[in-house]
């Protein structure tokens, strides 16, 4: 038979347990809400350094959806009168990863240099200025492309060769 202090010490071990993985279930459930954006939550996207580049998870079946969406975003700024506008569009670059990405899907890299500086690069806002007739469509085209989300990264140059 077990004693008390048997019982008490198991009975701690259990309620440790459960607040250890609460707290995993918590930090991953935060995780997944912070670490990776999705396109849906685009409202503005800018960018704080000299350059930036941005990870976009795309859909194995749904590229060419996304790089039709990102020709109408090449043609608005181009097309734009706004001055800010057009320097975006001479920094802005799209690349695709030869490598296969996460789960089959594939990445397509933004590279932004130079980053205007508070410039609003969000595509929906974009696609709204120039195609305003178009932007829902066009918007639920570049959303449901997405595989996975958006990460954002700021870049500082460090050294010049």
């Amino acid at each position: 038979m077990r004693s008390f202090t048997d019982f008490c010490c198991v009975w701690q071990r259990v309620v440790m347990g459960c607040v250890l993985v609460l707290i995993l279930v918590t930090g991953f459930i935060l995780g997944m809400n912070f670490t990776a954006t999705t396109a849906e939550a685009q409202a503005g996207r800018t960018f704080t350094g000299d350059s930036g580049i941005m990870f976009n998870y795309i859909k194995s079946n749904a590229t060419q959806d996304f790089e039709n969406v990102m020709q109408k975003v090449a043609e608005a700024l181009q097309n734009s009168d706004n001055a800010e506008r057009q320097q975006q569009a001479q920094g802005w670059k799209v690349y695709r990863a030869q490598e296969p990405g996460q789960g089959g899907s594939v990445l397509y890299v933004w590279v932004i240099d130079p980053a205007v500086s508070g410039a609003d690069y969000a595509v929906s806002q974009i696609l709204n200025e120039a195609f305003p007739g178009e932007v829902q469509q066009l918007y639920e085209q570049f959303s449901a492309s997405f595989a996975g989300g958006q990460m954002p990264v700021n870049l500082d140059l460090v050294l010049e060769f």
